[in-house]
């Protein structure tokens, strides 16, 4: 009797599975969103680097500032660069953290880790070299930096100045207010 149960149990399941209309294969940006994240030129076979992060233990008394410059080759040939600068402002928040800043490898854009809000914005200058925006001018709007959430909604991010240069393939932000921990980077 119970070998019958589990059989049934089973059969069911794989049933009620296979006829659900599930999609396996959603990409993380849709084709009707009305803004395309900034791609990274892909990296050359040569280059051995995978991801660029630096984790910093911060004291929200006393602030702090994280700082990662790196660079690789893309397929191209050409060199893609990145240099950012998060600046932690002093009693933006209570404790100590290990805070994290990671560089997108797809996008032009960085993440922070742990999850936390601040009661005084930190400040994120950022800037990308070597990225092929000129194929970008079939793509209408203004270039933007952005919030881009979990769920790829994006919010414009208040920022003191930001430098789009298509032509040396130059992305730019400086004192980006961040507000809490997420994802952020350029669109248009």
């Amino acid at each position: 009797m119970n070998k019958l149960l589990i059989v049934s149990l089973f059969s069911f399941l794989i049933f009620y599975g296979c006829n659900q209309d599930t999609d396996v294969n959603s990409s993380n940006q849709d084709d009707n969103r009305s803004y395309q994240l900034i791609k990274l030129p892909p990296r050359a076979g040569l280059s051995v680097e995978t991801t660029f992060s630096e984790t910093k233990t911060i004291d929200g008394d006393k602030g702090g500032t994280i700082k990662i410059k790196e660079s690789y080759v893309a397929t191209n040939g050409q060199t893609v660069k990145i240099d950012g600068k998060l600046k932690v402002k002093k009693h933006s928040f209570n404790g100590i953290v290990d805070i994290t800043m990671t560089i997108d490898d797809e996008f032009a854009a960085v993440s922070f880790t742990p999850p936390m809000v601040f009661s005084i914005p930190a400040e994120l200058k950022l800037k990308f070299e070597g990225i092929e925006l000129e194929n970008l001018h079939v793509l209408t709007g203004e270039y933007e930096f952005v919030y881009i959430s979990d769920t790829w909604d994006i919010e414009p991010v208040n920022y003191n100045s930001m430098r789009v240069d298509e032509t040396w393939g130059k992305l730019s932000v400086n004192k980006a207010d961040i507000n809490h921990f997420s994802r952020f980077g350029w669109v248009r």
